[in-house]
């Protein structure tokens, strides 16, 4: 059975969402090891802090595939709400 445009989109959502937390959680816990690595006095706030602005610009590069697939799954479902003839009938 095929998949619903719909269907796709949230999935594909989903996905980027869960991909780009584990990002942004893998940068800050690499933050946080070189801090204790190489025994810096940083507080753990502003590592944290600075692992997760880096996680969210690596995910923004690394993820670029996976939201122009989001981008094209939405112009097919607004292009299927705007034009009458392409939906289901009840």
């Amino acid at each position: 059975m095929k998949q619903s445009s719909t269907m796709r989109l949230s999935r594909l959502v989903f996905l980027y969402a869960a991909a780009r937390l584990a990002v942004v959680a893998g940068c800050a816990g690499a933050a946080v090891a070189g801090v204790r690595l190489f025994g810096l006095e940083v507080s753990l706030t502003w590592v944290l802090l600075v692992g997760v602005l880096a996680g969210i610009a690596v995910s923004l590069l690394a993820l670029r595939r996976l939201r122009t697939r989001i981008n094209d799954e939405i112009r097919i479902v607004d292009n299927r709400r705007q034009d009458p003839s392409k939906r289901p009938r009840p």
